[in-house]
């Protein structure tokens, strides 16, 4: 079966722990936290984890460079 280029963009994300996203964002991890909570950054909660797409934050990265 053929796979579009959206399904094939989504198996190759990578997923990113906080730590990572916080590095990647030059932020601590709480900074990170408080970004989520006033929804600055597309992010995902497992019980008490935060997760991040790799893909998404590098576009957050785009986008704020272009402010």
């Amino acid at each position: 079966a053929r796979l579009t280029a959206i399904e094939m963009e989504k198996r190759t994300d990578e997923v990113l722990n906080l730590a990572v996203t916080a590095v990647m964002l030059g932020k601590t991890p709480e900074a990170v936290k408080q970004m989520c909570r006033r929804n600055k950054l597309p992010f995902r909660r497992h019980q008490k984890s935060y997760f991040f797409s790799k893909k998404e934050i590098t576009k957050y990265l785009l986008q704020c460079g272009q402010d």
